[in-house]
């Protein structure tokens, strides 16, 4: 799950980090086969040097000690360097070190390159003996990895002898270890950690602007899709690149200017019919009034009927055209400066005449926004509250100022709405189950009027359930 949540630059850059380790991997493994590489190609560097080194040092310190304390000089730096050390004749036995267990492999290679260099003719007389004879004796060396257990062994020719007799040999240093770092003496993994890290960084460094320059470009792609999503149909992205990306966001500002058109043809289309509707529902009014004078006692109750579905029909359409009109607040109403303990007084004597509602909203508290809009949101809130939670206990209505903003919220203690109806309920048409009967139910329009005018007020607007009864509505406007 951690890999899902990835972010896309950082699995980019995973995926060329693996990349450079399985080419690193593939071109060794190549090398490997075709060259048949062995492990003497780690004593060509700084591990043979410091092998090199070592067999020096045992060289001038034994040559100057008595055969039979070669024993503890050889401990002694056993224990600096951290490894086994043993002496070894050219007959591949062991002659001083802590007693090993050498495999075949091994012992073949201490013989066969011991007699290859006792087999080096001698100088002729008077001739210069060559450059690596000169003060030094010529080390021919190993190194190789044996397995259960896993052991490195690596060897160096002294220019001692020991023993006595036919028993004195000449003497070969086998350095044996368990790790094939020998604590920095065979190899140093740290300056090739250092390149590599060297090596990504400036890898990194290159692909960087690439990587960045797609993600930052997806970014902003996803962010326009997102607003297109809350309806915010207006954005637009540069279409600059000349590539898929580019592509993508051509299609994402065409999406997007197809949805305004499809939804202002949606919304002239719902006014005009509104508006349309208007003269034929008010003749089929007065018709209606006509025919209850003359009509007989017997037919009253149809006509009665009649009438009621009639003011229905009345009332939706007034309620459509109520919502095309707060489409339009932006354009038609400018802010002003309004007095919220006042506009709140106001509505609530218009819409709970009667009803008991508790109010906390300073009275100093000012705002520059749209009247008309807040008024008609804050109508609709407790409009609703007074219809569905009325008898369940008294409706609160209370203002606090918070950093720029002005928070309005409405509390009531009826039943609430079901969970998942929350995050529709301010969509055009949408009504919970509870609220489809015709006597407590509306068109389904007044909390998306709510919305339309909170937004035309620059604000924004969310409904929660409370615990253990009743709803919550919270606008929150900007104060100025």
């Amino acid at each position: 799950m951690t890999w899902l949540r990835m972010s896309l630059y950082r699995k980019v850059l995973f995926w060329f980090l693996l990349n450079l380790l399985l080419l690193a991997a593939t071109g060794l493994g190549f090398m490997r086969m075709q060259f048949r590489l062995s492990l003497d190609w780690m004593l060509a560097g700084p591990g043979g040097e410091r092998i090199e080194q070592l067999a020096d040092t045992l060289n001038s310190e034994l040559a100057v000690t008595i055969e039979p304390k070669w024993a503890g000089v050889l401990a002694r730096h056993q224990a600096e360097t951290g490894t086994t050390l043993a002496l070894f004749g050219n007959d591949g036995l062991q002659k001083l070190g802590q007693k090993l267990e050498v495999p075949k492999e091994v012992s073949s290679r201490l013989i066969s390159r011991r007699q290859a260099a006792d087999m080096q003719p001698p100088p002729r007389p008077g001739a210069k003996a060559p450059k690596e004879r000169q003060g030094a004796p010529h080390k021919p060396r190993f190194m190789l990895r044996t397995d259960d257990p896993t052991r490195y062994w690596a060897a160096i020719d002294l220019s001692l002898a020991y023993g006595e007799g036919d028993a004195r040999r000449p003497m070969s240093l086998v350095i044996v270890t368990d790790s094939l770092t020998a604590g920095g003496m065979f190899f140093n993994p740290w300056p090739w950690a250092a390149l590599v890290g060297i090596a990504l960084g400036l890898s990194a460094l290159a692909w960087l602007p690439f990587v960045g320059g797609i993600t930052h470009d997806l970014r902003k792609l996803n962010d326009a899709a997102r607003r297109v999503a809350h309806g915010e149909f207006e954005v637009r992205l540069p279409a600059a690149r000349q590539d898929e990306l580019g592509e993508l966001a051509s299609s994402v500002n065409a999406m997007a200017q197809q949805l305004i058109d499809y939804v202002e043809q949606q919304r002239r289309l719902t006014r005009d019919v509104a508006h349309e509707l208007c003269s034929p529902l008010a003749r089929m009014q007065m018709a209606l009034g006509v025919i209850e004078l003359r009509a007989a006692p017997d037919v009253a109750d149809y006509v009665k009927d009649i009438d009621e579905e009639l003011q229905h029909m009345a009332k939706l359409v007034e309620e459509v055209l109520a919502f095309s009109k707060a489409q339009t607040l932006t354009d038609r109403v400018q802010p002003e400066e309004v007095n919220l303990a006042d506009l709140i007084k106001k509505v609530i004597a218009r819409e709970a005449s009667g009803f008991k509602v508790q109010v906390d909203v300073p009275a100093e508290m000012q705002l520059h926004t749209r009247r008309e809009a807040l008024d008609r949101a804050i109508g609709n809130v407790l409009r609703n509250a007074v219809r569905y939670a009325s008898q369940g206990g008294p409706i609160c209505i209370t203002a606090r100022q918070h950093h720029d903003k002005t928070i309005v919220q409405i509390t009531d203690e009826g039943p609430g709405v079901p969970p998942d109806a929350l995050s529709r309920l301010f969509e055009p048409f949408f009504r919970p189950e509870a609220a489809r009967a015709r006597d407590t139910g509306g068109s389904g329009l007044g909390l998306a009027i709510v919305k339309r005018c909170i937004e035309a007020c620059g604000g924004t607007v969310r409904a929660f359930n409370r615990e253990p009864l009743g709803l919550e509505v919270v606008m929150e406007i900007p104060s100025s």
